[in-house]
């Protein structure tokens, strides 16, 4: 652990550490609902980091100790940010202090941060006087490992689940992504190589019609069906396959739907999953305004 420009910011770079860390959140299970958000996001970057331990434009920081007595965590991954600590009031002035601490000069995505965090990245976000390009809110599906073995697929005739292939996929998935932006491409293709994933495929093609993957938060995400093979239930299908695997892998599974998404939220209900949090997704401008982040980078 060191020190980033000799200040309070801290970047953890000690893999016994980040499992420390990850596993403050595992001590109180009466607050899972609400600690799994963090436990699941360092345990993606603990995994990420084993498999390849100098990742570009990642960091990972603390402030101070705060690691030990708070479980505080800030994340940079490229543009996004990802924050969290097992105090979980509005008024967390140790979080707001590390927030104010990172460089926010070319704008950053802060990523499915729960909803008792909001306000102490809006703090940072007023006093630095940056523009926000979006504040979404949305809910937070949850089901545990042990509910999530006993879905079955139950794939339609013509049709077959498997996993993803970057090689094959990404490009496809990239395109179709209504969030696609610049930077998404490197983002897509690194989640399908590192993350659990799956896909539905036509038998007679092998076209790819419907997919999940799994974001570096430890949600589910950029699930989407091909508009050609709609209401046929492929998106049940392959939510159903990829929280399987999750759960074969002992992970509970995670989603965040938009609250007015009423499709999405009434297929999560109907497959079991409970809606138990919050969450925000917030974007700020960058302050050199025709900045872009480097689509291969």
């Amino acid at each position: 652990m060191h020190s980033e420009n000799n200040t309070e910011l801290l970047e953890i770079t000690d893999i016994n550490k980040l499992k420390e860390l990850r596993d403050s959140y595992r001590r109180n299970t009466l607050s899972w609902s609400q600690h799994c958000v963090g436990y699941y996001c360092l345990d993606n970057y603990i995994r990420w980091k084993e498999r390849e331990p100098t990742i570009k434009h990642l960091k990972i920081y603390t402030l101070n100790d705060c690691y030990r007595s708070e479980g505080l965590y800030i994340i940079v991954d490229r543009y996004q940010l990802f924050v969290g600590s097992l105090r979980q009031e509005e008024q967390n002035e140790n979080l707001v202090k590390a927030l104010q601490l990172l460089d926010w000069s070319r704008g950053l995505k802060v990523s499915s941060i729960l909803e008792c965090h909001r306000q102490s990245v809006l703090e940072v976000v007023n006093k630095k006087q940056l523009r926000l390009e979006y504040d979404s809110l949305t809910l937070m599906y949850f089901m545990t490992s042990e509910k999530a073995k006993t879905l079955v697929i139950d794939c339609p005739r013509g049709y077959y689940v498997k996993p993803l292939t970057a090689k094959d996929d990404a490009l496809i998935v990239d395109n179709h992504w209504p969030n696609r932006h610049q930077g998404s491409l490197f983002l897509i293709n690194r989640l399908i190589e590192w993350n659990v994933n799956m896909g539905v495929y036509v038998e007679n093609t092998d076209e790819l019609v419907a997919w999940c993957l799994r974001l570096q938060g430890g949600f589910l995400g950029a699930l989407q069906v091909k508009d050609s093979h709609k209401r046929l239930g492929l998106g049940s299908v392959v939510t159903r396959a990829i929280s399987l695997a999750l759960a074969e892998s002992g992970s509970d599974v995670m989603a965040l739907v938009n609250e007015e998404n009423r499709p999405s939220r009434g297929m999560f209900e109907k497959l079991g999953f409970s809606v138990i949090a919050r969450c925000y997704w917030l974007r700020t401008f960058p302050i050199q305004s025709h900045y872009q982040w480097p689509s291969g980078d």
